[in-house]
């Protein structure tokens, strides 16, 4: 439950300035002991009356569709698998065949049990732990301060404080919101004395550069990151901007279209709080022309299916020549009114990477022919309206009038939750710490490392399948698998209390003005990013905190990351029957290693450099078999919303989904062959290993959503929904058909498959 925050809480008058060291918890309270002893006597007993009353199938060998039967000494019956067992049958509908619908088989009870929560737009297997993640976050940050935190945990502690202190953000009102406005130079659809709007001194070029301090990347898109063809190098790089909406889907339909309606009411709704007796219907007209506008913003933009070719985006160029050939923006002025502010000045003669030239020559003529009012009224608009959650509850619920709309949720999540995701996700290092002290198995890193090994030999070993490639190709393309680096659980550092302080050292947090403390977040993360110029990529350095449910490769560093917190079951636990652990973080580990080999990630080298080092022939072969696997999902119909997946944008990941399964299933087989027998199965599933591998893959993906929720997902989203990445791998793998006895045809076994990896 939310904890309230009083005055004469120790956090709320402790100064952000202590560089004292940290100190940590045991890892199981009392309570926690008592409860997970009750546990395991409930789900042993579960297992035991479903023995006692003799629940048996012959679903090893035909894909039956009651998987209980009775032990044998083949049978792990330690605690870990008796509850592990309970879990995947509670999650399975056994009245389905699995050669017919897998992800039903599998995940069909686990989806009528758990109802998605009011304030959620969906509910899976990932979000069912990060809830239980961040229940530890909480417990940990809601400690007062005392005299052993170091300068990092008592700013994420205060972070926290502010963002739970609602009595004082209620006290303060619209305040701080007057005081951001009136710093951007006001706002021209308010009529009230605080907000004094001159047009005459109204530049909206400088007016995006400011917002770009604030970290608000608004019509022009500018960062600096490592040079795709020289990566060891940071370049400033800018491209189109993203909109206001999720997706330019939704703004192309035009003003008429519910969820644009509920976003141009939401714009109305902010004014009208600020301005409580303004005319409603001349803010109407306001913001409608500036919903307009937006509108016309969205169609020059291009659309996400024609931006996957990063050869074909990238163009270096000096300044001048930009200057010359994109025109109507004074580009050294923009970027120098930004890197001025971190002591940085260019000049015609530096670089910069451009992503979008198409669409600054469209954005220029629309700039020109919009008044600048209406333009000074957009730009304010997208700063403030990702202010909402750091102001009042009645802005707060203006924006939750908008998102009801947008993914179908009936409230807003509870205050902590917010205030925990707030404190992870800006003081992730800080916060990461605490979780990795509290929660975090150390055994985890050098399983993980085990188990990345034995994947990136699967891959080479399949490497020799792929008739497609030709030798030299073959053989560069093993060098990068095996120059893959990785990242487990955490970086070492932020043990070193002192190492760890200095990544939030310029960072000025108290412990109630929440407003101010977002603002001075976002504006040192601008500033952080602006540094980087003239600095060399340092490579070491991770691109993820800790406390995270996910993975990652980057292309630049060809590098994968797989934090402590999906380094949890259901993906990873010790005492894991071994084809849970490949079938799960096993597949993970898979999918991250592929995407260095994925549309996208095949166009980097070992070293991260964007460079075509495959024959003109082995590309069309593999544009050839992804197109197999575009075409493929491209047909899924979501039957929820009667609308197909977008085949194209979700291909990347749909390649690496197929190749991790495929990687993980046969590093699992290798890891048998090593040990020179079957592992024991699951008490009460008439399971083989192999068919439990599969089992575990597919609940890592269990879950439901809203339909607003899958439209913006298909809208805008790189990831197939968890039905269709079950479904669509089982389907293309012949070891799936092979464990379940699946018959050519069966709808989980099809004559036609496509295999890319």
């Amino acid at each position: 439950m939310p904890v309230a925050i009083h005055n004469r809480n120790p956090c709320s008058r402790r100064k952000s300035n202590s560089s004292s060291k940290g100190s940590w918890c045991g890892r199981r309270t009392g309570l926690e002991k008592v409860l997970l002893f009750i546990a395991a006597v409930l789900l042993a007993a579960t297992i035991a009356l479903a023995i006692a009353f003799g629940v048996t199938s012959s679903a090893n060998k035909s894909g039956d569709s009651s998987p209980v039967t009775k032990p044998d000494d083949s049978t792990c019956m330690t605690t870990e698998c008796v509850q592990t067992a309970a879990r995947m049958l509670n999650a399975m509908d056994q009245t389905v065949k699995p050669c017919d619908d897998f992800f039903e088989y599998a995940c069909g009870t686990w989806n009528k049990k758990n109802v998605i929560p009011d304030d959620r737009p969906s509910y899976n297997t990932f979000g069912k732990l990060r809830d239980e993640l961040q229940v530890i976050l909480k417990d940990m940050l809601e400690k007062p301060v005392d005299d052993e935190d170091s300068d990092a945990t008592i700013k994420s502690k205060n972070v926290f404080q502010s963002c739970m202190n609602e009595s004082y953000i209620e006290e303060r009102s619209h305040k701080p919101a007057q005081d951001l406005i009136v710093e951007l130079g006001g706002w021209p659809v308010l009529n009230v004395s605080w907000s004094t709007w001159n047009e005459s001194t109204f530049d909206w070029l400088s007016t995006v550069s400011k917002l770009r301090l604030y970290n608000n990347r608004v019509l022009l898109n500018q960062w600096v990151s490592s040079d795709d063809k020289n990566s060891s190098t940071n370049i400033i790089q800018v491209d189109q901007a993203a909109l206001g909406m999720p997706s330019r889907d939704y703004l192309l339909k035009g003003r008429e279209d519910k969820n644009v309606k509920a976003y141009e009411d939401y714009a109305v709704g902010f004014v009208m709080l600020l301005d409580e007796d303004a005319d409603k219907s001349y803010v109407e007209k306001e913001i409608g022309d500036m919903i307009d506008f937006e509108i016309e913003l969205a169609n020059i933009t291009i659309p996400q299916e024609d931006r996957r070719d990063t050869e074909a985006l990238y163009n270096k160029w000096t300044i001048d020549f930009l200057q010359k050939n994109i025109s109507g923006i004074d580009w050294l002025k923009y970027l120098n009114d930004m890197f001025n502010e971190v002591g940085t000045t260019l000049t015609p003669e530096d670089e910069v990477v451009v992503y979008a030239p198409a669409y600054f020559r469209k954005l220029v003529p629309l700039i020109e022919r919009t008044p600048k009012r209406l333009l000074s009224n957009y730009l304010t608009w997208r700063i403030m309206s990702n202010r909402a959650s750091s102001l009042t509850k009645d802005f707060r619920d203006i924006r939750q009038d908008y998102v009801k709309i947008l993914y179908g949720t009936a409230s807003d999540r509870s205050r902590w939750r917010q205030c925990v995701s707030y404190a992870n996700d800006h003081f992730g290092m800080a916060v990461g710490k605490l979780f990795v002290n509290k929660a975090f198995d150390e055994s985890a890193k050098e399983i993980a490392l085990e188990m990345i090994g034995n994947i990136r030999e699967a891959f080479n070993e399949l490497l020799e399948e792929v008739d497609w490639m030709d030798t030299e190709t073959r053989e560069v393309a093993r060098e990068k698998a095996n120059a893959i680096s990785e990242k487990i659980g955490y970086p070492n550092y932020i043990m070193n209390s002192t190492a760890l302080d200095k990544d939030y050292a310029e960072l000025t947090i108290e412990a109630d003005k929440y407003f101010e403390n977002v603002l001075s977040v976002i504006r040192h993360t601008a500033k952080e990013n602006l540094r980087q110029l003239g600095k060399p990529v340092d490579k070491t350095k991770w691109s993820t905190t800790p406390a995270v449910v996910n993975a990652f490769y980057s292309s630049t560093k060809n590098q994968i990351m797989f934090p402590a917190g999906i380094l949890q079951p259901p993906f990873y636990y010790e005492r894991y029957p071994k084809s849970l652990n490949y079938g799960g973080i096993g597949m993970v580990i898979g999918h991250e290693i592929t995407h260095g080999f994925d549309d996208r990630g095949r166009t980097y080298d070992k070293d991260g450099n964007l460079r075509q080092w495959w024959s003109p022939r082995v590309v069309e072969n593999f544009k050839e078999r992804a197109q197999c696997i575009i075409n493929q999902y491209g047909n899924y119909t979501v039957k929820e919303i009667d609308m197909n997946l977008n085949g194209i944008n979700t291909q990347g990941e749909n390649i690496a989904d197929n190749g991790g399964l495929k990687q993980a299933f046969k590093a699992y087989r290798n890891w048998v062959k090593k040990q020179g027998e079957e592992e024991q199965k699951l008490p009460g599933l008439d399971l083989t290993n192999n068919q439990l591998f599969f089992l575990n893959f597919a609940q890592i993906w269990c879950g439901t959503a809203r339909p607003e929720a899958l439209y913006s997902s298909i809208a805008s989203g790189r990831h197939s929904p968890g039905r269709e990445r079950v479904i669509g791998s089982v389907s293309n793998s012949p070891d799936f058909a092979k464990a379940f006895s699946c018959k050519a045809g069966d709808r989980m076994n099809p004559t036609s498959k496509c295999r890319v990896w």
